[in-house]
């Protein structure tokens, strides 16, 4: 899998992504011209629903009689039902809203990931060869973690790329506990920090005996 293809992730495999976005946009309120006009139409279409079970419910009624029945809709069936489809534009409204917030968070998770590996390509020599071969768009939690919790991102994809069975525990923790799956990725990371100063260490060492030698 090509990582520079995560725009695939955009899709509905990030909208596991936490929201706060979505809550705090469907608590906004109408403007007053679009109250005034989910009202009115609210209130046309109540009326032509209560004509259409009516006539449904008598269709064998003479005309004069469901004229009748539909002067008999009273202001409280008009409240009533104009508040249902008050109600009903309202859900359809939050849930778009939603659905735009999900979106948008899933785009802004992914730009952040494709920035922070990055860097990898600078250090591995094979570092496409190795993480192209992990399709991403399959562990969607993953791929937040290494946006928003490790700093060290590019040698963590590196190193999960290499070994698929703790790619998949971590991802498998976040679907049950994400505070696990947290905990285990900063400690991988920690961990890739701690033998790479290690190693430099080493290096440095080597390379302190060697001058002294000479």
């Amino acid at each position: 899998m090509d990582n520079s293809g995560m725009d695939n992730a955009t899709t509905p495999d990030m909208t596991q992504a936490p929201v706060e976005t979505a809550q705090q946009a469907s608590e906004r309120m109408f403007k007053q011209a679009e109250l005034n006009e989910i009202v009115g139409r609210a209130k046309h279409e109540a009326v032509e629903s209560f004509k259409r079970q009516q006539a449904q419910q008598a269709p064998q009624q003479p005309q004069y009689q469901q004229q009748s029945n539909s002067k008999a809709l009273s202001e409280d069936d008009v409240k009533r039902l104009t508040g249902e489809e008050l109600n009903r534009h309202r859900d359809e409204w939050t849930r778009e809203t939603q659905e735009r917030a999900q979106v948008q968070e899933a785009e802004r998770i992914v730009n952040a990931y494709k920035e922070k590996i990055s860097a990898g390509k600078d250090k591995y020599q094979d570092f496409d060869a190795v993480t192209n071969n992990v399709d991403m768009r399959y562990y969607p939690n993953v791929v937040q973690l290494l946006a928003e919790h490790v700093d060290n991102s590019h040698d963590v994809l590196y190193d999960l790329a290499k070994n698929r069975s703790k790619l998949y525990q971590i991802e498998s923790a976040c679907q049950h506990n994400p505070q696990d799956a947290i905990y285990e990725i900063k400690r991988l990371s920690d961990s890739i920090k701690a033998n790479e100063q290690q190693s430099t260490s080493t290096l440095s060492l080597r390379d302190l005996k060697q001058k002294y030698r000479a």
